[in-house]
């Protein structure tokens, strides 16, 4: 070979080598890449063995259990029980996806919220707006906004299901409850040291007879209906003591009155709730001053003090001054013969029930015969006016008390109870099978706590990912409606339905995925190793060639200057 071919041949290996020796460099770097992917997906491998995810437990078995998502808790349905659980940031706004967030825009509800609760036209409006962006259909959209809008819903009232209502009369109502009973029949018959026995009866015609111990609210609106509590015959002198308070004001005997007309007349607006509390308390009260002004002393009437109705069989009963008692109490009435119990069946005048409350305390001998010096007492309550006085007592604070015409006062001929000319709000069965009434529920529910909490837009809320991650990482925050009928801001782990459980399928799919990127990095491995492996081998050949060029060249050169020094 040739000096100059030499030479060239030379450059040829030196540059072949070169490149061999940077193409063997870049494929060790990209080795070292593969490590660090591998390092990578290992790190993400064992972070997924022990990842959790938030599922939705209806039931609190897992048999039904669903992935938690903001769509899930932001729209009716039978798996969250038609009502809502607000996502809330830390001030307690609620967080709205895009579409809600435009119905709240378009019912003009600002971010911070309204200063109290909205008419029912912005509510529809809200309604209209989630139609508009195909959130709900127009059709339930027109359903919706058919039933009342419930303004108390999750801010005062725990019942979600809006209230159909209807206008009626005191016959309307007294119709409305005819198959709710007054049940007396735990204390009929009661005795007791010194009670001697306990009679529900009902009055007509100056005629008592006895009643059932259950007897319908209609019958007792329509009736004259008393419970009588009668003492020993061996008491005498209009002796009357706590064993008749017990029976006839004990408050609890009333309970189901309250809850009856409550039932039939709380429309969940707070002005009739007002008003029945006021005719609960203004009833509670009177049977407390009753039963204080009945706790008297054998003998003892100085603390009558005007309740209720006394009288004797013939005017000779005295009082401990030796003085006939209509010289100590002139405005009672005397109220001869006018008494009946079931015991001695007499007739009692029309005129002794005309009362509210207690209908008076007569004293008479247990056979009806006034030559008897051993006497019985009996104290009474008219639960027929006290009905119609709780009533009118609702109808006096519904038209104002100052100017109600409404009144009630210790009898009832000089009382202006009830009657048909003031119309009550009727609460009518709801019917909560449909689910129309349940969806407009929730809707009510959920845009009821956007005006009252203000409201912040976030669309990533829709990535269920992202939502559980900001949910564990305290980002946000789920409300939950307590019983009390409001709404309470707590992390997911304080509502019963939602659990953190481990995510089985996250990490089935994180070990698939990591033995597949696995796989990948292999084989990007073993065709590195390969190509490298050529390199060295071409590298080795290469400096091989190298040198033997290398000795021919100076070979070469040794010839030359050989060759001129001769």
């Amino acid at each position: 070979m040739g000096l100059s071919a030499s030479q060239a041949r030379l450059l040829t290996i030196t540059a072949r080598k070169s490149d061999c020796e940077y193409e063997s460099m870049r494929l060790s770097h990209q080795k070292i890449a593969l490590s660090r992917d591998m390092n990578k997906i290992s790190a993400e491998y064992d972070k997924a063995m022990s990842q959790t995810k938030l599922v939705y437990d209806y039931y609190g078995n897992r048999s039904e259990a669903t992935d938690l998502t903001y769509g899930l808790l932001m729209t009716p349905s039978a798996m969250n029980n038609y009502t809502p659980m607000p996502i809330t940031d830390n001030s307690g706004r609620v967080v709205l996806d895009a579409r809600l967030a435009k119905a709240a825009r378009d019912a003009g509800i600002p971010q911070e919220g309204l200063d109290g609760l909205p008419s029912s036209d912005i509510r529809n409006q809200f309604i209209d707006s989630l139609a508009s962006t195909g959130y709900i259909s127009q059709f339930q959209a027109e359903n919706i906004k058919k039933t009342t809008y419930n303004q108390m819903a999750g801010v005062g009232s725990s019942d979600l299901v809006n209230i159909a209502t209807s206008e009626g009369t005191l016959q309307d109502l007294i119709k409305a409850v005819s198959n709710e009973y007054f049940d007396f029949s735990d204390v009929t018959g009661f005795t007791n040291g010194f009670v001697d026995g306990v009679h529900f009866e009902s009055q007509a015609n100056g005629t008592a007879t006895a009643a059932p111990g259950k007897v319908s609210f209609a019958d007792i609106l329509n009736g004259n209906f008393m419970v009588l509590a009668e003492t020993k015959d061996d008491y005498n002198n209009l002796t009357v003591d706590g064993g008749v308070t017990d029976v006839l004001c004990n408050l609890t005997v009333w309970d189901c009155m309250f809850e009856v007309f409550e039932s039939k007349l709380d429309t969940g607006d707070g002005y009739t709730q007002a008003a029945l509390a006021y005719a609960r308390r203004m009833i509670t009260d009177m049977m407390t001053n009753l039963g204080a002004g009945m706790d008297v002393g054998q003998g003892d009437y100085g603390s009558h003090s005007g309740v209720g109705i006394v009288g004797t069989k013939e005017g000779n009963d005295y009082s401990s001054d030796g003085k006939n008692i209509h010289d100590n109490f002139g405005d009672w009435r005397e109220l001869n013969d006018r008494y009946d119990s079931v015991v001695n069946r007499e007739a009692r005048d029309d005129n002794s029930a005309d009362t509210i409350g207690i209908n008076g305390i007569y004293n008479h001998d247990n056979d009806g015969k006034s030559d008897d010096d051993s006497c019985m007492s009996i104290a009474s309550v008219n639960v027929s006016n006290m009905f119609k006085a709780y009533l009118t007592y609702f109808a006096q604070y519904m038209e104002g008390i100052g100017e109600s015409s409404y009144e009630v006062k210790n009898k009832a001929s000089q009382s202006n109870l009830i009657d048909d000319v003031f119309k009550f709000t009727l609460v009518e069965d709801v019917d909560v099978s449909g689910d129309n009434r349940l969806i407009a529920a929730f809707w009510d529910t959920l845009f009821n706590q956007i005006c009252t909490n203000g409201w912040v837009e976030n669309d990533n809320v829709n990535d269920k990912d992202y939502l559980q991650e900001s949910l564990k990482n305290g980002n946000v925050y789920i409300s939950t409606l307590s019983d009390d009928g409001y709404y309470y801001q707590g992390n997911y782990g304080t509502n019963t339905n939602i659990k953190e459980i481990t995510d089985e399928e996250g990490i089935a799919q994180a070990e698939a995925r990591y033995n597949r990127e696995k796989s990948k990095i292999n084989y990007k491995e073993n065709i590195l190793d390969m190509k490298m492996k050529n390199l060295d081998t071409e590298i080795s050949s290469l400096s091989t060639e190298y040198d033997t060029v290398k000795s021919v060249i100076s070979k070469n050169v040794e010839k030359v200057f050989k060759r001129y020094n001769a």
